[in-house]
């Protein structure tokens, strides 16, 4: 299985009983305590981005906090709800290991909780229904 170059985020956390990853959009996406944390991201030979770094999955409300803390990060430029900081970016690592930590302290301004089947599904069913 592929790995991908930045694994080395999750050492704050990886021996946490929540934590998992799970392959996504062409990422890594990372979940702890219930919430899915950031993804991992690189190239894709198939061209469709050419981002490398971490997208951190965030509330739109807990993002100047966040900012304002780790202001290497900024809103992604197309997935504008999420922040991420590129790996070339000077901090990266510096930065990256504070996110992790606090991530591994269970910050609640870090992460989003996934959407269960039955709401996405009621979500979907409503919208075609005249009233």
């Amino acid at each position: 299985m592929r790995t991908f170059d930045n694994e080395w985020i999750f050492e704050a956390f990886e021996d946490h009983p929540s934590f998992l990853t799970k392959r996504m959009f062409g990422g890594l996406a990372v979940y702890l305590f219930g919430r899915m944390m950031m993804i991992l991201v690189e190239p894709t030979k198939t061209g469709r981005w050419k981002w490398h770094g971490v997208l951190i999955c965030t509330e739109h409300a807990n993002q100047p906090a966040i900012i304002e803390e780790f202001p290497q990060m900024a809103p992604h430029t197309l997935l504008k709800k999420w922040l991420y900081i590129d790996s070339r970016h000077e901090a990266f690592e510096a930065t990256m290991e504070r996110v992790a930590k606090a991530i591994a302290r269970n910050d609640e301004r870090f992460g989003i909780r996934p959407q269960t089947a039955k709401k996405k599904m009621g979500s979907r069913s409503r919208a075609g229904v005249k009233r």
